[in-house]
């Protein structure tokens, strides 16, 4: 590894699978245009067969024990150094992300440097004291338990977070020793291209990572039925999920599935108002609302109804709409026609069935771009209020206070992420005991989590197996238990 030598981020021209340490090209092949303006291409690159996908876990068995052979010291230079690429390249990368998926150029930088932070953070977890010692009934025996590698692990990642939702499963994934076949979203094909270089160029030895580009639909068989694969790690759609969760049921692999949410907001009669409405405009729009954490239905109370909803109108449409590569746009485009479509979908829902629109406009002649809008006069059991719709788009409804908010809140198969806003320490609390959600916050918006705590839903949000944090040891790694007799 030279450090003095920049590394080299080419626009992808095809070559875009690296099997083994070697970039290699598909039999064909898929172009991506920039959500912000479809006729420009942003790259070219290979559409991956089973056959490559056989490849890149046949490399991966390969590598596993000599990586899982590597000292913990030698793992963690490969991430200090991949989070020093990173960070030595933000403005490439966060450029690389904007032509990806259109997020504006400002959160952009935010998820890069969040993602070398991950990586710095897992570089330092690798130091940590590892396995437990117990007594024995037998004195001459010493117990104790260890830590190994979990092995060859498929992570699939989506478009929305190209640089950090791949940090928080490839950076525990190889700090703790295991090989790694990475099925990125199409749509972030670039941002993987570019986060799979700068670890080459961390030091990483051969087939440690081998990265796969294409279409999901075309290699979820052959992702998931190779006998090498020990463990999987996703994070996308419920449906897709599921399809994962039943293709290994009959099989003895980890497995770890972020499936999405509709979080909550509830907004108590003596919130801080001007707070809840920053907050909330905040976790509903920003990153165009494709946010698994993001807010999109808020209970308020009846008393302080009027007042809220003309406060949060004021934040949502001071925010600007536009260019994602001006820095002084809040929201760009969705990450592509067919997610502008699917938000144009439930927006006519609205219209439908006669949702008022507090604020939010037609945008249908703007390619990939959507308005941040605010819903009111929507029943309870619309679908506008249950499914995800993963865009800029939040609706209201009322709550007669704390117990009648828990209750609308709870009142969904979803369990990622919610929040209350309130000025009572009581409130606060009985909202963090009785939220049937895996994240709670008190007083801010519902997405944005730490690397360093634990991340994950319940009900049909997630699994039960954690990311992020220490977790992420239990996750990617297994434990053994050792008797030693002395004599």
């Amino acid at each position: 590894m030279d450090n003095d030598r920049p590394p080299e981020f080419p626009q992808p021209t095809g070559r875009t699978l690296l099997i083994d340490g070697a970039w290699r090209a598909g039999a064909e092949s898929f172009a991506r245009q920039d959500p912000a303006d479809l006729a420009t291409v942003t790259g070219t690159f290979a559409r991956a067969r089973a056959e490559d996908v056989a490849d890149a876990y046949a490399a991966a068995g390969r590598a596993a024990p000599g990586w899982a052979g590597t000292t913990f010291d030698r793992r963690a230079t490969v991430l200090h150094e991949a989070a020093r690429i990173i960070e030595r390249n933000l403005d490439t990368a966060a450029e690389r992300l904007t032509a990806d998926m259109g997020k504006a150029i400002g959160d952009a930088r935010l998820e890069v440097q969040r993602a070398a932070t991950i990586f710095r953070y897992f570089a330092g977890e690798l130091s940590q004291p590892t396995g437990e010692t117990y007594d024995s009934a037998d004195p001459s025996t010493l117990l104790l338990t260890l830590e190994d590698p979990v092995g060859v692990t498929c992570a699939i990642t989506p478009w929305n977070f190209p640089f950090a939702i791949p940090a928080w499963k490839l950076a525990p994934a190889i700090g703790f020793g295991n090989t790694v076949v990475w099925k990125p979203a199409e749509a972030a094909s670039g941002s993987a291209v570019f986060l799979a270089r700068a670890l080459q160029e961390a030091g990483l030895p051969d087939g440690v990572l081998n990265l796969i580009t294409g279409y999901g639909r075309e290699l979820s068989s052959a992702l998931t039925s190779d006998p090498a694969l020990a463990a999987i790690t996703f994070t996308g759609s419920g449906g897709v999920g599921n399809v994962i969760r039943r293709s290994v049921a009959d099989r003895n692999v980890k497995i770890q599935l972020e499936l999405g949410g509709k979080n909550p907001a509830v907004v108590l009669a003596d919130a801080d108002l001007d707070l809840a409405a920053d907050q909330i405009a905040r976790g509903a729009m920003l990153s165009t609302g494709q946010r698994c954490t993001a807010t999109s239905r808020a209970y308020v109370d009846g008393e302080v109804w009027d007042e809220f909803v003309e406060l949060l109108r004021g934040r949502v449409e001071a925010m600007t709409v536009g260019d994602p590569r001006d820095p002084a746009t809040d929201l760009g485009p969705a990450a592509s026609l067919a997610q502008k479509e699917t938000v144009d979908d439930y927006l006519a829902l609205a219209r439908e069935e006669g949702a008022t629109f507090v604020c939010g406009v037609d945008q249908a002649d703007h390619e990939c771009f959507v308005s941040p809008t605010v819903l009111t006069g929507v029943s309870p059991g619309s679908r506008l209020v249950r499914e995800e719709i993963f865009g800029p788009v939040v609706v209201l409804l009322p709550a007669d206070g704390l117990e009648d908010a828990l209750a609308q809140a709870n009142d969904t198969e979803f369990g990622l992420s919610s929040t209350v806003f309130t000025r009572d320490l009581a409130s606060a609390l009985e909202f963090v005991r009785r939220s049937e959600s895996g994240v709670v916050h008190v007083n801010r918006e519902t997405a944005g989590v730490e690397p360093h705590v634990p991340f994950g839903g319940l009900k049909g949000s997630s699994t039960q197996a954690r990311e992020q944090g220490k977790a992420a040891r239990r996750f990617f790694t297994s434990i053994r238990t050792a008797y030693v007799r002395s004599g």
